[in-house]
Protein backbone atom coordinates (compact mmCIF):
# COMPACT_ATOMS: atom_id res chain seq x y z
CA UNK A 1 0.00 0.00 0.00
CA UNK A 2 1.11 3.51 -0.84
CA UNK A 3 -0.39 6.95 -0.44
CA UNK A 4 -0.93 9.31 -3.37
CA UNK A 5 -0.45 12.74 -1.80
CA UNK A 6 -2.44 15.47 -3.55
CA UNK A 7 -1.52 19.06 -2.71
CA UNK A 8 -4.58 21.23 -3.39
CA UNK A 9 -4.69 25.00 -3.11
CA UNK A 10 -7.78 27.21 -2.92
CA UNK A 11 -6.44 30.01 -5.10
CA UNK A 12 -8.28 33.23 -4.32
CA UNK A 13 -8.38 36.63 -2.67
CA UNK A 14 -9.67 36.91 0.90
CA UNK A 15 -13.31 36.07 1.59
CA UNK A 16 -14.47 39.70 1.60
CA UNK A 17 -12.74 40.46 -1.71
CA UNK A 18 -9.75 42.21 -0.14
CA UNK A 19 -6.10 41.53 -0.84
CA UNK A 20 -3.67 42.58 -3.57
CA UNK A 21 -3.71 39.96 -6.35
CA UNK A 22 0.01 39.91 -7.17
CA UNK A 23 1.04 39.84 -3.49
CA UNK A 24 -1.28 37.12 -2.17
CA UNK A 25 -2.10 35.08 -5.29
CA UNK A 26 0.26 35.39 -8.22
CA UNK A 27 3.71 35.61 -6.62
CA UNK A 28 3.18 32.92 -3.94
CA UNK A 29 1.57 30.50 -6.41
CA UNK A 30 4.57 30.85 -8.71
CA UNK A 31 6.94 30.22 -5.81
CA UNK A 32 4.91 27.22 -4.67
CA UNK A 33 4.62 25.52 -8.06
CA UNK A 34 8.33 26.08 -8.74
CA UNK A 35 9.18 24.45 -5.40
CA UNK A 36 6.84 21.53 -6.08
CA UNK A 37 8.44 20.93 -9.46
CA UNK A 38 11.88 20.65 -7.86
CA UNK A 39 10.63 17.69 -5.81
CA UNK A 40 8.55 16.06 -8.53
CA UNK A 41 5.37 17.00 -6.66
CA UNK A 42 2.25 18.39 -8.29
CA UNK A 43 -0.19 21.08 -7.24
CA UNK A 44 -3.92 21.01 -7.93
CA UNK A 45 -4.98 24.63 -8.16
CA UNK A 46 -8.60 25.07 -7.12
CA UNK A 47 -9.15 28.27 -9.06
CA UNK A 48 -11.80 30.69 -7.74
CA UNK A 49 -13.42 31.59 -11.04
CA UNK A 50 -16.16 34.05 -10.03
CA UNK A 51 -13.57 36.44 -8.63
CA UNK A 52 -11.91 36.44 -12.06
CA UNK A 53 -15.19 36.91 -13.93
CA UNK A 54 -16.08 39.91 -11.74
CA UNK A 55 -12.68 41.48 -12.38
CA UNK A 56 -13.32 41.09 -16.11
CA UNK A 57 -16.79 42.62 -15.74
CA UNK A 58 -15.49 45.68 -13.87
CA UNK A 59 -12.41 46.34 -16.00
CA UNK A 60 -13.98 49.62 -17.13
CA UNK A 61 -14.03 50.82 -13.49
CA UNK A 62 -10.39 50.00 -12.75
CA UNK A 63 -7.74 50.01 -15.46
CA UNK A 64 -5.44 47.71 -13.44
CA UNK A 65 -7.95 44.85 -13.66
CA UNK A 66 -6.92 44.02 -17.24
CA UNK A 67 -3.38 43.27 -16.07
CA UNK A 68 -4.78 41.14 -13.23
CA UNK A 69 -7.15 39.11 -15.40
CA UNK A 70 -4.52 38.51 -18.09
CA UNK A 71 -1.95 37.46 -15.48
CA UNK A 72 -4.55 35.20 -13.81
CA UNK A 73 -5.07 33.32 -17.07
CA UNK A 74 -1.37 33.13 -17.96
CA UNK A 75 -0.21 31.71 -14.64
CA UNK A 76 -2.87 29.01 -14.75
CA UNK A 77 -1.90 28.11 -18.30
CA UNK A 78 1.80 28.07 -17.40
CA UNK A 79 1.16 25.99 -14.26
CA UNK A 80 -0.92 23.49 -16.20
CA UNK A 81 1.74 23.26 -18.93
CA UNK A 82 4.31 22.53 -16.21
CA UNK A 83 2.30 19.48 -15.12
CA UNK A 84 0.09 20.92 -12.39
CA UNK A 85 -3.69 20.51 -12.35
CA UNK A 86 -6.40 23.21 -12.43
CA UNK A 87 -9.92 22.57 -11.11
CA UNK A 88 -12.99 24.55 -10.07
CA UNK A 89 -13.51 26.48 -6.84
CA UNK A 90 -16.44 28.83 -6.30
CA UNK A 91 -17.29 31.44 -3.69
CA UNK A 92 -20.87 32.43 -4.60
CA UNK A 93 -20.70 35.72 -2.65
CA UNK A 94 -18.79 37.08 -5.67
CA UNK A 95 -21.97 36.80 -7.73
CA UNK A 96 -23.38 39.94 -6.04
CA UNK A 97 -20.06 41.79 -5.95
CA UNK A 98 -19.83 45.52 -6.61
CA UNK A 99 -16.69 47.62 -6.97
CA UNK A 100 -17.13 50.95 -5.23
CA UNK A 101 -14.68 53.46 -3.73
CA UNK A 102 -11.80 51.34 -4.94
CA UNK A 103 -12.81 48.21 -3.02
CA UNK A 104 -14.93 45.11 -3.52
CA UNK A 105 -18.26 44.79 -1.74
CA UNK A 106 -19.38 41.15 -1.82
CA UNK A 107 -22.69 39.47 -1.11
CA UNK A 108 -23.55 37.80 2.20
CA UNK A 109 -24.55 34.32 0.99
CA UNK A 110 -21.34 32.28 1.03
CA UNK A 111 -23.02 28.89 0.60
CA UNK A 112 -23.56 27.47 -2.88
CA UNK A 113 -25.81 24.81 -1.33
CA UNK A 114 -28.24 27.47 -0.10
CA UNK A 115 -28.71 29.02 -3.53
CA UNK A 116 -31.74 28.32 -5.78
CA UNK A 117 -31.32 25.19 -7.89
CA UNK A 118 -31.24 27.02 -11.22
CA UNK A 119 -28.60 29.43 -9.89
CA UNK A 120 -26.43 26.56 -8.66
CA UNK A 121 -26.60 24.96 -12.10
CA UNK A 122 -25.62 28.23 -13.79
CA UNK A 123 -22.72 28.82 -11.38
CA UNK A 124 -21.31 25.35 -12.05
CA UNK A 125 -21.80 25.59 -15.81
CA UNK A 126 -20.30 29.08 -16.07
CA UNK A 127 -17.31 28.19 -13.91
CA UNK A 128 -16.53 25.02 -15.83
CA UNK A 129 -16.95 26.72 -19.22
CA UNK A 130 -14.61 29.56 -18.35
CA UNK A 131 -11.85 27.33 -16.95
CA UNK A 132 -12.03 25.07 -19.98
CA UNK A 133 -11.88 28.10 -22.28
CA UNK A 134 -8.69 29.26 -20.53
CA UNK A 135 -6.83 25.95 -20.22
CA UNK A 136 -7.80 24.55 -23.62
CA UNK A 137 -5.62 27.26 -25.14
CA UNK A 138 -2.66 25.13 -23.99
CA UNK A 139 -4.32 21.68 -23.99
CA UNK A 140 -7.35 21.10 -26.19
CA UNK A 141 -8.16 17.92 -24.22
CA UNK A 142 -8.36 19.61 -20.80
CA UNK A 143 -11.50 18.81 -18.80
CA UNK A 144 -12.68 20.58 -15.66
CA UNK A 145 -14.21 17.72 -13.66
CA UNK A 146 -13.39 18.28 -9.96
CA UNK A 147 -14.95 20.79 -7.57
CA UNK A 148 -14.54 22.35 -4.15
CA UNK A 149 -17.13 24.67 -2.62
CA UNK A 150 -15.95 28.05 -1.38
CA UNK A 151 -15.19 27.89 2.37
CA UNK A 152 -16.31 24.21 2.06
CA UNK A 153 -19.92 25.49 2.26
CA UNK A 154 -21.62 22.91 0.02
CA UNK A 155 -24.45 21.87 2.36
CA UNK A 156 -27.30 21.28 1.77
CA UNK A 157 -25.56 19.46 -1.06
CA UNK A 158 -28.15 17.51 -3.09
CA UNK A 159 -28.74 20.23 -5.71
CA UNK A 160 -25.02 20.93 -6.08
CA UNK A 161 -24.25 17.23 -6.52
CA UNK A 162 -26.92 17.04 -9.22
CA UNK A 163 -25.60 20.14 -11.00
CA UNK A 164 -22.03 18.85 -10.89
CA UNK A 165 -23.06 15.47 -12.25
CA UNK A 166 -25.08 17.02 -15.09
CA UNK A 167 -22.05 19.12 -16.05
CA UNK A 168 -19.68 16.16 -16.28
CA UNK A 169 -17.92 16.46 -12.94
CA UNK A 170 -16.65 13.26 -11.35
CA UNK A 171 -15.40 14.50 -8.00
CA UNK A 172 -16.12 16.81 -5.09
CA UNK A 173 -13.58 17.57 -2.38
CA UNK A 174 -15.35 19.92 0.01
CA UNK A 175 -15.51 17.62 3.05
CA UNK A 176 -13.12 17.35 5.99
CA UNK A 177 -14.45 14.77 8.43
CA UNK A 178 -14.80 16.09 11.98
CA UNK A 179 -15.20 19.75 11.04
CA UNK A 180 -18.26 21.85 11.76
CA UNK A 181 -19.40 25.45 11.19
CA UNK A 182 -22.73 26.39 12.73
CA UNK A 183 -25.45 27.09 10.12
CA UNK A 184 -23.13 26.22 7.21
CA UNK A 185 -21.94 22.61 7.36
CA UNK A 186 -21.56 19.63 9.65
CA UNK A 187 -19.00 17.04 8.57
CA UNK A 188 -18.59 15.40 11.96
CA UNK A 189 -20.37 12.25 10.77
CA UNK A 190 -18.86 12.10 7.28
CA UNK A 191 -18.15 8.65 5.92
CA UNK A 192 -14.35 8.76 6.27
CA UNK A 193 -11.41 11.00 7.03
CA UNK A 194 -9.23 8.97 4.64
CA UNK A 195 -11.06 6.82 2.10
CA UNK A 196 -13.08 8.23 -0.80
CA UNK A 197 -16.74 7.32 -1.21
CA UNK A 198 -19.53 7.61 -3.75
CA UNK A 199 -22.09 10.37 -3.15
CA UNK A 200 -25.62 10.87 -4.43
CA UNK A 201 -28.87 12.52 -3.45
CA UNK A 202 -28.26 11.64 0.23
CA UNK A 203 -25.57 14.35 0.39
CA UNK A 204 -21.80 14.67 0.53
CA UNK A 205 -21.30 13.09 3.95
CA UNK A 206 -22.99 9.74 3.23
CA UNK A 207 -21.89 6.82 1.08
CA UNK A 208 -24.52 6.24 -1.60
CA UNK A 209 -25.67 3.02 -3.24
CA UNK A 210 -26.38 5.08 -6.37
CA UNK A 211 -23.42 7.47 -6.54
CA UNK A 212 -23.23 10.33 -9.00
CA UNK A 213 -19.81 11.61 -7.90
CA UNK A 214 -16.83 10.57 -5.84
CA UNK A 215 -16.07 12.45 -2.63
CA UNK A 216 -12.36 12.52 -1.82
CA UNK A 217 -12.09 14.12 1.63
CA UNK A 218 -9.40 16.49 2.75
CA UNK A 219 -7.55 14.36 5.29
CA UNK A 220 -7.98 15.07 8.99
CA UNK A 221 -6.82 13.71 12.32
CA UNK A 222 -9.63 13.58 14.87
CA UNK A 223 -9.24 13.41 18.65
CA UNK A 224 -9.67 15.34 21.88
CA UNK A 225 -8.09 18.68 21.22
CA UNK A 226 -7.50 22.19 22.57
CA UNK A 227 -7.32 25.20 20.28
CA UNK A 228 -6.28 27.37 23.21
CA UNK A 229 -3.42 24.99 24.05
CA UNK A 230 -2.30 25.05 20.40
CA UNK A 231 -2.34 28.85 20.24
CA UNK A 232 -0.56 29.65 23.49
CA UNK A 233 1.78 26.69 24.04
CA UNK A 234 2.27 25.16 20.58
CA UNK A 235 5.42 23.27 21.51
CA UNK A 236 3.66 21.33 24.28
CA UNK A 237 0.52 20.99 22.17
CA UNK A 238 2.23 19.20 19.26
CA UNK A 239 4.22 17.06 21.68
CA UNK A 240 1.00 15.87 23.33
CA UNK A 241 -0.98 15.59 20.09
CA UNK A 242 1.55 13.99 17.75
CA UNK A 243 4.55 13.09 19.86
CA UNK A 244 6.77 15.65 18.13
CA UNK A 245 8.20 19.00 19.17
CA UNK A 246 8.24 21.67 16.45
CA UNK A 247 11.68 23.12 15.80
CA UNK A 248 12.52 26.71 16.66
CA UNK A 249 12.30 27.58 12.98
CA UNK A 250 8.81 26.04 12.77
CA UNK A 251 7.62 27.97 15.81
CA UNK A 252 9.04 31.16 14.32
CA UNK A 253 7.35 30.41 10.98
CA UNK A 254 3.94 29.96 12.69
CA UNK A 255 4.32 33.22 14.59
CA UNK A 256 5.28 35.11 11.44
CA UNK A 257 2.37 33.60 9.51
CA UNK A 258 -0.20 34.72 12.07
CA UNK A 259 1.34 38.18 12.35
CA UNK A 260 1.38 38.76 8.60
CA UNK A 261 -2.16 37.45 8.12
CA UNK A 262 -3.47 39.74 10.88
CA UNK A 263 -2.18 42.66 8.82
CA UNK A 264 -3.36 41.41 5.42
CA UNK A 265 -6.74 40.18 6.64
CA UNK A 266 -7.69 41.58 10.08
CA UNK A 267 -10.18 39.61 12.19
CA UNK A 268 -12.67 42.45 11.83
CA UNK A 269 -12.96 41.65 8.11
CA UNK A 270 -13.39 37.89 8.48
CA UNK A 271 -17.04 36.86 8.18
CA UNK A 272 -16.49 33.56 9.97
CA UNK A 273 -15.06 35.50 12.92
CA UNK A 274 -17.75 38.17 12.98
CA UNK A 275 -20.54 35.58 13.08
CA UNK A 276 -19.12 33.54 15.96
CA UNK A 277 -21.42 33.29 18.97
CA UNK A 278 -18.95 33.59 21.83
CA UNK A 279 -21.04 32.08 24.59
CA UNK A 280 -19.89 29.80 27.43
CA UNK A 281 -20.03 26.73 25.19
CA UNK A 282 -17.77 28.47 22.64
CA UNK A 283 -15.09 29.13 25.27
CA UNK A 284 -15.30 25.60 26.66
CA UNK A 285 -14.85 24.15 23.18
CA UNK A 286 -11.78 26.31 22.66
CA UNK A 287 -10.25 24.88 25.81
CA UNK A 288 -11.19 21.22 25.29
CA UNK A 289 -13.28 19.46 22.66
CA UNK A 290 -13.26 16.68 20.10
CA UNK A 291 -11.75 18.31 17.07
CA UNK A 292 -10.31 17.64 13.62
CA UNK A 293 -6.95 18.90 12.43
CA UNK A 294 -7.03 19.31 8.69
CA UNK A 295 -3.98 18.25 6.69
CA UNK A 296 -3.22 21.87 5.86
CA UNK A 297 0.34 22.71 4.80
CA UNK A 298 -0.18 26.39 5.63
CA UNK A 299 -1.13 25.73 9.26
CA UNK A 300 0.31 22.37 10.34
CA UNK A 301 4.08 22.62 10.92
CA UNK A 302 6.13 20.33 8.68
CA UNK A 303 7.13 17.86 11.40
CA UNK A 304 3.49 17.38 12.47
CA UNK A 305 2.31 17.19 8.84
CA UNK A 306 4.73 14.34 8.12
CA UNK A 307 3.68 12.63 11.36
CA UNK A 308 0.04 12.83 10.26
CA UNK A 309 1.02 11.05 7.04
CA UNK A 310 2.94 8.38 8.97
CA UNK A 311 -0.08 7.78 11.21
CA UNK A 312 -2.29 7.02 8.21
CA UNK A 313 -0.39 3.80 7.56
CA UNK A 314 -1.47 2.51 10.98
CA UNK A 315 -5.10 3.53 10.69
CA UNK A 316 -7.46 0.59 11.23
CA UNK A 317 -9.63 1.68 8.30
CA UNK A 318 -6.79 0.72 5.96
CA UNK A 319 -5.95 -2.64 7.53
CA UNK A 320 -7.26 -4.73 4.62
CA UNK A 321 -5.21 -2.71 2.12
CA UNK A 322 -1.79 -2.81 3.83
CA UNK A 323 -0.51 -5.94 2.12
CA UNK A 324 -1.81 -4.91 -1.31
CA UNK A 325 -0.33 -2.71 -4.02
CA UNK A 326 -3.24 -0.26 -3.85
CA UNK A 327 -2.58 3.51 -3.81
CA UNK A 328 -4.83 5.53 -1.48
CA UNK A 329 -5.42 9.20 -2.42
CA UNK A 330 -4.75 11.64 0.43
CA UNK A 331 -5.66 15.29 -0.01
CA UNK A 332 -3.81 18.14 1.66
CA UNK A 333 -5.20 21.66 1.56
CA UNK A 334 -3.77 25.14 1.61
CA UNK A 335 -4.30 28.75 0.54
CA UNK A 336 -1.46 30.81 -0.93
CA UNK A 337 -3.13 33.92 0.51
CA UNK A 338 -2.14 32.54 3.95
CA UNK A 339 1.41 31.64 2.87
CA UNK A 340 4.09 34.21 3.65
CA UNK A 341 6.86 31.94 2.33
CA UNK A 342 7.42 28.36 1.16
CA UNK A 343 9.54 27.26 4.14
CA UNK A 344 6.92 24.96 5.64
CA UNK A 345 6.14 23.24 2.34
CA UNK A 346 9.84 22.71 1.72
CA UNK A 347 10.11 21.17 5.21
CA UNK A 348 7.20 18.84 4.37
CA UNK A 349 8.75 17.74 1.08
CA UNK A 350 12.14 17.18 2.76
CA UNK A 351 10.43 15.22 5.55
CA UNK A 352 8.66 12.98 3.05
CA UNK A 353 11.96 12.36 1.24
CA UNK A 354 13.64 11.44 4.51
CA UNK A 355 10.94 9.31 6.13
CA UNK A 356 8.34 8.24 3.57
CA UNK A 357 10.12 8.24 0.21
CA UNK A 358 9.09 4.69 -0.74
CA UNK A 359 5.58 4.96 0.70
CA UNK A 360 4.26 8.14 -0.91
CA UNK A 361 3.80 9.14 -4.53
CA UNK A 362 2.64 12.53 -5.73
CA UNK A 363 -0.52 12.91 -7.77
CA UNK A 364 -3.16 15.45 -8.74
CA UNK A 365 -6.87 15.46 -8.13
CA UNK A 366 -8.22 14.53 -11.54
CA UNK A 367 -5.82 11.57 -11.88
CA UNK A 368 -6.42 10.39 -8.32
CA UNK A 369 -10.20 10.27 -8.64
CA UNK A 370 -9.97 8.07 -11.72
CA UNK A 371 -7.76 5.64 -9.80
CA UNK A 372 -10.04 5.78 -6.75
CA UNK A 373 -13.08 4.96 -8.88
CA UNK A 374 -11.32 1.88 -10.26
CA UNK A 375 -9.97 0.55 -6.98
CA UNK A 376 -11.88 1.88 -3.99
CA UNK A 377 -15.42 2.98 -4.88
Amino acid sequence: MKLALIFTNDWELFGDGSGEYFEIQHKPLLELTNLMSQYGAKMTIMAEVFQQLKHIEFTNKNETFKNITDSWERILQDSYSAGHDVQLHLHPQWNEAKFENNEWLLGDNWSIGKRPKDQIEKFISDGKSYLEEVIRKVDENYCCNCFRAGAYYIEPSASTIEALSLNGFICDTSVTKGTYVDSYYDYRQAYSNILPWGIGSEGVTQKSNNPRLTEIPIHSAISIDSEAFKKYVPNLYYKARFGISPSKSELKWMKQRDSIKSIRYPSSRRAYKKHENKNLSWYINKILSKNAIQLDYDYVPASAFVKMLENIFNDKALKKYRSTDIVIPIIASGHVKDMHNTDNVKGILDGIDNKLKNKIVYSNLSKAVESANRNLI
